[in-house]
């Protein structure tokens, strides 16, 4: 590297943002959560407060499953992120995990039946481990490869599927994958 070019990167780092700084991480020692027919998801603590109709999101990557979760209030405010789901004590993890599996499912890619293009957006006939799907994306971008193996696709209605491992495919399904996607 050139001594131009140190200067300007060192410049660079200088006035970077300090995302970290940012976030309010909240604290799993004093975090209480709750669901409950009526409100939802309620979250407690002395960052944010009571709050109920808590929604929560895992931040990517969806590989780190139960790590880096933002809850938000019903305004879509950001309350805080937690950075661990098995940091909280038992009664608030099992109510957190219970969240995040009814709200956010993500059936399994069993086989690929067949993938075809309807104006140039691939359109799929999968099975999953919830029975079969016909998927059919907003384009050819809602697929994303999470490392060398594993597939995320989104749907034109926002949901996602999951191939979790294409070698565990079979050989059709492997090779639709491969030469269409």
């Amino acid at each position: 590297m050139t001594q131009e070019r140190s200067d300007v990167v060192r410049e660079t780092r200088d006035e970077s943002f300090d995302l970290v700084a940012t976030l309010r991480v909240l604290k799993p020692e004093t975090l209480e959560v709750q669901q409950t027919v009526a409100d939802g998801l309620t979250l407690r603590c002395p960052e944010c407060g009571e709050r109920t109709g808590v929604s929560v999101e895992p931040c990517f990557p969806i590989s780190a499953y139960g790590e880096y979760l933002v809850f938000r209030d019903q305004d879509g405010e950001e309350l805080g992120v937690l950075e661990a789901v098995k940091s909280l004590p038992q009664v608030s993890r099992q109510a957190l995990e219970k969240e995040l599996k009814d709200q956010h499912l993500i059936p399994i890619i069993t086989r690929v039946n067949a993938i075809s293009r309807r104006f140039h957006i691939p359109v799929l006939e999968v099975e999953t481990d919830r029975g079969p799907r016909h998927l059919e994306l907003r384009s050819h971008h809602d697929a994303h490869r999470l490392g060398r193996d594993r597939i995320y696709i989104r749907d034109a209605q926002g949901n996602g599927y999951l191939i979790s491992d294409i070698r565990r495919l079979d050989a059709a399904s492997q090779r639709l994958i491969e030469t269409n996607m």
